[in-house]
């Protein structure tokens, strides 16, 4: 009966493995962009990452005060990157007397699950404000998610984006 038992729980984990926690639905990805605009509220770099794959690669179109620039990413550096930026938050909320307001909103414009339900390519639009209109960035991109262990990842990126102020 132990050996029935114990049978039947790697079976399970092995099914869990291999097919249901690496199939996505549209559900779950809207649960990952509400999850991901709660690390960024909360100001929180280290969960931001967490939300990335191992192998995730993001390329990226940015343009400041009407200077354009192209760049590749992989996880390490845009975990540094987050890093960075929210110090830079942080230590300029000092410098004014208090925490900097962050504001962000996210429009989900198309979610395409593949065949096999391993992939999702979602066309999506965010911005974020900093302290109302000292910094807003704006951004659309074409990302592929994905489900490993049963959690939705960012596998890939491709968009366009600015940085000002004063909206």
């Amino acid at each position: 009966m132990k050996k029935l038992i114990l049978v039947a729980l790697v079976v399970a984990g092995a099914w869990w493995y291999f097919v249901g926690g690496r199939n996505l639905s549209e559900e779950h990805v809207r649960g990952f962009y509400r999850g991901l605009e709660v690390a960024t509220l909360e100001r929180k770099p280290e969960n931001l990452c967490s939300l990335l794959a191992d192998d995730f690669e993001s390329t990226g179109t940015m343009a400041i005060g009407g200077q354009s620039r192209t760049d590749t990413q992989n996880k390490t550096r845009t975990c540094e990157a987050y890093r960075g930026l929210y110090e830079s938050w942080e230590k300029l909320g000092e410098k004014m007397g208090g925490t900097l307001q962050l504001d962000s909103t996210y429009t989900i414009h198309s979610v395409a699950i593949s065949p096999d339900n391993k992939t999702a390519t979602v066309d999506i639009s965010s911005s974020l404000d900093v302290a109302g209109s000292i910094m807003n960035i704006r951004s659309r991109s074409t990302d592929t998610l994905i489900r490993r262990n049963g959690k939705v990842l960012l596998l890939r990126s491709e968009g366009k984006g600015s940085i000002g102020s004063g909206s």
